[in-house]
This record gives C-alpha cells, sequence and structure tokens, in this order.
C-alpha cells in the first residue's frame, strides 16, 4: 500500500515538477535595431512561437539625435560605445536626445507576450550612463522617472533600483523613485560602471514594463545633447499549469483518497 501511495504521488507531481522555468535574455548583440525605428518585437524563446518580446519609444521622440560617434547611426541605435564598466565593449539600445527643456522626455516601454499566460518574473537591465555635466556646451542632467511594471491584474508594481557614484535614488521606495545623474562620467572604461543603474521587478509575474528618459530639473534649464544605454533585458517566463495535467492531477487525489480510504475499512 506505502508503494501504491507513493507511486500516485509521483505520478501527480511528475508533470509539474518536469515543467522547469528557464531564463531568456534579450541580448542586444544577437539582434538587430534598424536605426531610427521607434520599435521592435524580437522571437528569443525557443520554447514559444511568434514574438516574445517588444521594445517601443514613445514621447517627444522628435528631439532623438543621432549617436555623437562614428558611424553616427539615427537613434534609437544599437551601438557599442557605452561600455558600462563590463571590460569589453557590448551593444546596447542607445537614445540620445537633444531636449529643448525639462519637461521634454521620451517612455521606453517593454511588452512581454500575451502568449505568456501566467506572466514573466525576474525581469531585470542595466541602464548605463546615467550621468550630469555642466560645463561650457555640455549641460545635461540625465533622469530616469516613472519607473513602473504592470502585473497579471493591471495593478502597477515598483522597481528594485541600484544606483552608482554618478546617479543618485530619490523617492526611495514606490513609485515615485526617481533616478538622476550628479556627477560626469567616461562613456568607456575606466570608470564607465560609475553611472549604471540596474532595475529589476523581483518574483513579481508582470506583462510589461515601462520607464521615462528626460533631463533633471536642476541646473540644466536647456539641456544639450545627452544619452544612455539600455543594456540586455532578462526574464524568466512562469511555468504554465497544462489543463490535462490538471485534470489528471485531480483523478489521482481522488484514487490516493478512495485507496485510503479502502485500507482504513480493511482494518
Amino acid at each position: 500500500m506505502l508503494f501504491v501511495r507513493r507511486f500516485l504521488l509521483l505520478a501527480l507531481l511528475g508533470p509539474f515538477l518536469a515543467t522547469a522555468a528557464h531564463a531568456i535574455t534579450l541580448d542586444w548583440d544577437s539582434v538587430t535595431w534598424t536605426a531610427g525605428s521607434l520599435s521592435n518585437s524580437y522571437n528569443i524563446d525557443p520554447a514559444k512561437a511568434g514574438n516574445d518580446i517588444t521594445v517601443t519609444i514613445s514621447g517627444n521622440t522628435a528631439q532623438l539625435q543621432p549617436k555623437n560617434t562614428s558611424p553616427n547611426p539615427q537613434t534609437p541605435a544599437l551601438t557599442n560605445t557605452l561600455q558600462g564598466g563590463l571590460g569589453t565593449a557590448q551593444n546596447t539600445l542607445c537614445l540620445a536626445l537633444n531636449l529643448q527643456d525639462q519637461t521634454q522626455a521620451v517612455t521606453v516601454s517593454v511588452n512581454f507576450s500575451a502568449l505568456y499566460t501566467s506572466g514573466v518574473a525576474n525581469v531585470s537591465f542595466t541602464i548605463f550612463d546615467i550621468d550630469f555635466a555642466n560645463s561650457t556646451g555640455n549641460t545635461f542632467q540625465d533622469q530616469l522617472r516613472s519607473i513602473q511594471a504592470i502585473d497579471m491584474n493591471g495593478n502597477a508594481v515598483a522597481a528594485t533600483i541600484t544606483t552608482s557614484a554618478n546617479n543618485t535614488l530619490s523617492g526611495t521606495t514606490g513609485l515615485s523613485q526617481v533616478v538622476t545623474g550628479i556627477a560626469s562620467g567616461n562613456d568607456i572604461d575606466p570608470g564607465s560602471g560609475n553611472s549604471n543603474v540596474t532595475i529589476s521587478f523581483g518574483a513579481i509575474a508582470i506583462q510589461s514594463f515601462t520607464f521615462t528618459y528626460g533631463s533633471g530639473t536642476g541646473t540644466v534649464p536647456d539641456p544639450t545633447y545627452q544619452h544612455m544605454g539600455i543594456h540586455d533585458i532578462s526574464f524568466t517566463p512562469i511555468p504554465e499549469i497544462n489543463p490535462a495535467w490538471s485534470a489528471l492531477g485531480s483523478c489521482l487525489v481522488a484514487a490516493a483518497l478512495i485507496l485510503r480510504h479502502s485500507a482504513k475499512f480493511r482494518k
């Protein structure tokens, strides 16, 4: 009887134990982005047909500028000129702006496939080169704000944000968090990692996230050229429960209860 119970338990749990979560990464070194385009979708999950993630830029997009290094692609564009302290050059999705005032900004929206019916978790990415400069012809203050995800019920989810030496976090909890550049940093090593900002949304199941990139409201009323780069985006699809296995599980539970009842009756 003990053997039968163990067999039924393994049969019940087996399909769920076999369904393991798998991490996925949108690696900018492995995909393309037409320079200047404002939205692209990618099929990067071999377990799912069709596109898994869509990245869109909106807002004051007329203020987007070409990258200030050769070959000077119109941004948004994939470039490897922001190193983020990694030691080797890697592509980031670079956004360069010349804003007319502190109210202008662009918003980055990342949406995950509706085929992830249970959502995705462990979403994490790093933004390079969030810093500040106030010298002749070079006056800007990078700022990230309105940073949030949307969960599977449509509720806003706050991010966990890690800053570096050249930027600071205010509104340290919840949806009011703002990251602002406070010192000038290098685009490439040495010290390029001092302008990084890492954003993550933990174990909460989400369907999308957004953030806004613009200018701080400090000493730069008319910002000059400023740029930043979004590094690789990682996420883990939440496994779905197959309805057929769920029905089988219910049958097995019922069978186990019958066997248990029969054993007590024989006693």
